[in-house]
């Protein structure tokens, strides 16, 4: 096999778009399949897939709340305090979301696609 060139250097990391990580990671084996699939479908960038995330895991934490009065107190209190802290999340991102890609005029719209086009291909 032929020694790769100096010149030649491979990029490190995945790929753009490699979801390993995500299906085979740390926290794979804490969603649903359905949870899996929901998070795993149409991947948008721009805050969209970590407030899909944060939904999901909210919930999560709404449905266990549902038996709050067979649960003990601290718990409900834990599980309250962690609705909250992702509810804020959700509502952070979005702002976020909007000040960022909402906020933009047409043209800077039309110049952030052109910046896409590799070179060579317009």
């Amino acid at each position: 096999m032929p020694a790769i060139s100096p010149s030649i250097q491979r990029k490190r990391g995945a790929p753009p778009g490699n979801r390993n990580a995500f299906r085979h990671g740390f926290y794979s084996p804490s969603f649903t399949s359905g949870e899996m699939r929901s998070l795993d479908s149409n991947v948008k960038g721009e805050f969209h897939d970590e407030i899909n995330l944060a939904r999901v895991n909210a919930n999560r934490l709404a449905e266990l709340l549902k038996d709050y009065k067979t649960m003990p107190f601290q718990d409900v209190v834990s599980a309250s305090n962690a609705l909250t802290n992702y509810l804020d999340r959700i509502q952070s991102l979005s702002r976020a979301q909007k000040y960022i890609y909402q906020n933009q005029t047409t043209t800077e719209k039309a110049l952030e696609e052109l910046g896409r086009i590799p070179p060579g291909e317009d």
